[in-house]
């Protein structure tokens, strides 16, 4: 495999969420900005470094404006990744988020999506 196809499988990699981290296993957020070229490689080059060892990572950028991943594996392994690069630590969670409001077909958005005075 070259270093384009080994690039484009860790863009289109995800693993399936573990409801915990494993026991000795550390997680991640990669979050890198697309415009900062020097940063975008030192990520690229981590993770394919790592590929092998990590044990579940996500795409969590939109790839537009930024690059992001939420990664697991060994905690010698997660304490290697560059400052520049990411945060160790878990993983950013769904609970504090408001549940969304259901719209009803047929139902009117002004009731939805009240006016401010």
């Amino acid at each position: 495999m070259d270093d384009d196809d080994a690039v484009r499988a860790l863009y289109l990699r995800v693993d399936p969420i573990p409801d915990a981290p494993a026991p000795g296993a550390g997680r991640a957020c990669i979050c890198v900005d697309v415009g900062d070229e020097t940063i975008v490689a030192l990520a690229e080059q981590w993770m394919l470094a790592h590929a092998d060892e990590l044990t579940c990572v996500r795409s969590s950028g939109c790839g537009c404006c930024v690059i992001g991943w939420d990664i697991e594996g060994p905690q010698a392994v997660i304490e290697t990744l560059p400052a520049q690069v990411g945060t160790a630590g878990a993983w950013p969670s769904g609970e504090a988020a408001p549940k969304p409001r259901r719209f009803r077909v047929g139902g009117s958005l002004w009731t939805r999506f009240p006016r401010r005075r």
